[in-house]
C-alpha cells in the first residue's frame, strides 16, 4: 500500500450507524416510549454496543476481566464496567511535560476504535500540535477539558461523535421552547448565530463551529464569536499552576517551548480581551440589531454580558422570533435568581432553551417547560450511592451520583461515573406529555470528601493565574 493511500485509509471516518442517527429523530419520536418499551430498547442497544466495542477496546476488556463480566443481561450489569470520569486523564503527566506524544497516543489508542498506529506525532512539541496532528492524520477528534484538577482529560471522540453532539446541541429547543423551528439539516432555515466565546480551540464547542458554518448560519461570517484561541498547552499549564499555588510550591513549574509560545500569544490576547468582551455586542448590533438570530453561551457569561449591556441602556436588541440556547447550570452558585429575566430583557429573546450535559457525554438533555431535563432514550442513566457506589432504585424520585451509558458513543466506550449530584424522577408523567426519566434542575457536585476526587472548582479560570504565568515567562 502506498504512503498516500495508507494515509487516505487511516483518515477515513467510519459511517454513522442507526444508534448514532437517533439524533435526527424528532422530539415527539424520541420521547414517546413507555418505560417498559424504553428499557427493552436500551438493553438491546447496550448489548449491541458491548458486543461491538469489547473486542476493539483494550480498556473495556481489562475492566470486564476484572469485573468478571462476559455478557449484559440487564441494564444494571453494565455499572461495574462504567469508567470513572478521571480515567481519561490516567496518563503520566510526564508524557506531556517531556513531549512524549508517541506514548501518549499509544495510551489513548486503548480507548478508541480509531486506529492510531500509523499516526506520526514525532514532531509534536505540545498538546496543541499533538491534537492537530491527529486531526490531520486520523478521524479522531480529541476533546479536552478545562484542566481544573491540574491535568487535562482527553476524550477520544471521532468525527461521528462530534457530529452527533452538534445535532444534539442545535436541536435542544425543538418541541420544547420553539416549536416548528428546526436547525442544522439540509433545507432548514439558516440564521446568524451569536456566541461570545473563543472561536478556536479543541474543546467541544470549538469542534462544533465548523459544522455550524456548514449547516446553520447563512455564511461563515455570520457565526459571531470572539476572535482568539483557547490553547490546550496553556490550559494544561494553568491547571498545574493552580494546583501548585494551592500547595504553596511553584518551584517545579517550568515552561516548555510550546507552552512559552502559547503563553506569549495568550498575553497578547489578554491585553485586548476586556475591550473585546465589552465591544462584542456593540459590533454585533451594527449588523444584527432588530434581526432574527440564534444566541448561545454559558449561563454565567450571558448573565454578566446582560448586566453590562443593561447598565449601558441596551435592551431588546434582537428581533422577534429569535431563539436562545444556554447551559452550564449553577453548580458554583454564580447565577442570580433573576439571571434569565436579565438575559431576556437585554437580548429581547424570550424563548431560551436550556440543556444539561458534560464533556464526558455526547448526548445533551433538553429542559422541558416544567423545568426538568428530559433524558433521551440514547442515554441510559443510573444513580449510585455516593459513598458505596451501589446502584439506587430506578423508580420513584431518587437522588444520587449520576452515572450513565451513552449509546451515541460509537467509537469509544460510553459508560461514565460522573461527580454530579442529581435527582431523577423515573416515573411521574411529564406535564408536556413526553415520556422517560427527567432530571431536576438543581444539579450540584459531590465534594471531594464524598467522591475522593481532587478537583479545583470549575469557577477557576486561566485569568486567576495571570500573575504566575507572567512570572514564569519573565523567568525564562
Amino acid at each position: 500500500m502506498s504512503e498516500a493511500l495508507q494515509q487516505e485509509v487511516s483518515t477515513q471516518a467510519p459511517e454513522r450507524d442507526d444508534l448514532s442517527n437517533m439524533v435526527d429523530l424528532s422530539s415527539e419520536e424520541l420521547f414517546s416510549m413507555e418505560k417498559g418499551e424504553l428499557e427493552a430498547f436500551q438493553l438491546k442497544a447496550l448489548q449491541r454496543r458491548f458486543g461491538e466495542l469489547l473486542p476493539q477496546l483494550k480498556s473495556v476488556r481489562t475492566q470486564a476481566q476484572i469485573a468478571n463480566i462476559t455478557q449484559i443481561n440487564a441494564l444494571e450489569d453494565v455499572v461495574p464496567l462504567l469508567f470513572s470520569d478521571s480515567v481519561y486523564k490516567g496518563y503520566p503527566v510526564s508524557l506531556v511535560e517531556k513531549a512524549q506524544f508517541g506514548r501518549l497516543t499509544q495510551w489513548l489508542g486503548g480507548y478508541t476504535t480509531i486506529d492510531l498506529s500509523a499516526a506520526d506525532v514525532s514532531h509534536c512539541e505540545g498538546v496543541d500540535s499533538w491534537i492537530d496532528t491527529l486531526d490531520a492524520q486520523t478521524p479522531l477528534r480529541i476533546v479536552h477539558t478545562s484542566g481544573t484538577s491540574g491535568k487535562l482529560s482527553f476524550f477520544p471522540r471521532s468525527t461521528i461523535e462530534i457530529f452527533s453532539y452538534f445535532r444534539n446541541y442545535v436541536k435542544v429547543h425543538e418541541g420544547f421552547r420553539a416549536p416548528g423551528i428546526r436547525l442544522g439539516h439540509p433545507g432548514d432555515e439558516r440564521l446568524p448565530w451569536v456566541s461570545p466565546v473563543p472561536r478556536r480551540g479543541r474543546q467541544m464547542r470549538h469542534r462544533c463551529f465548523p459544522l455550524m458554518e456548514e449547516y446553520v448560519v447563512p455564511s461563515p461570517d455570520q457565526l459571531y464569536t470572539l476572535d482568539y484561541e483557547v490553547s490546550a498547552d496553556l490550559v494544561s499549564l494553568s491547571g498545574r499552576i493552580r494546583i501548585a499555588q494551592a500547595k504553596g510550591d511553584m518551584s517545579k513549574i517550568a515552561l516548555s517551548e510550546a507552552q512559552r509560545v502559547a503563553l506569549l500569544q495568550y498575553m497578547a490576547d489578554l491585553e485586548k480581551r476586556p475591550a473585546d468582551a465589552t465591544t462584542f455586542y456593540d459590533a454585533v448590533l451594527e449588523k444584527l440589531a432588530g434581526r432574527r438570530i440564534v444566541a448561545g453561551g454559558y449561563a454565567n457569561l450571558l448573565q454578566e454580558i446582560s448586566l453590562s449591556g443593561l447598565a449601558k441602556g441596551m435592551r431588546n436588541i434582537f428581533g422577534d422570533g429569535s431563539i436562545g440556547q444556554t447551559g452550564g447550570g449553577n453548580k458554583e452558585g454564580a447565577l442570580r435568581p433573576d439571571w434569565l429575566d436579565l438575559v431576556k430583557e437585554f437580548t429581547g429573546i424570550q424563548s431560551w432553551a436550556r440543556n444539561y450535559g458534560m464533556s464526558e457525554m455526547v448526548t445533551i438533555m433538553p429542559m422541558g417547560d416544567e423545568g426538568w431535563y428530559h433524558v433521551p432514550p440514547h442515554l441510559i442513566p443510573f444513580l449510585l450511592d455516593p459513598t458505596t457506589g451501589a446502584v439506587l432504585p430506578r423508580e420513584g424520585v431518587v437522588t444520587g451520583r449520576l452515572a450513565f451509558y451513552d449509546l451515541l458513543a460509537q467509537t469509544n466506550w460510553g459508560g461514565i461515573i460522573s461527580g454530579d449530584k442529581v435527582t431523577i424522577d423515573w416515573d411521574t408523567p411529564s406535564p408536556s406529555g413526553r415520556k422517560g426519566p427527567r432530571v431536576r434542575a438543581d444539579i450540584t457536585r459531590y465534594s471531594a470528601e464524598v467522591t475522593g476526587e481532587d478537583k479545583i472548582t470549575c469557577a477557576a479560570t486561566i485569568d486567576q493565574t495571570d500573575d504566575a504565568l507572567k512570572a514564569l515567562l519573565a523567568a525564562g
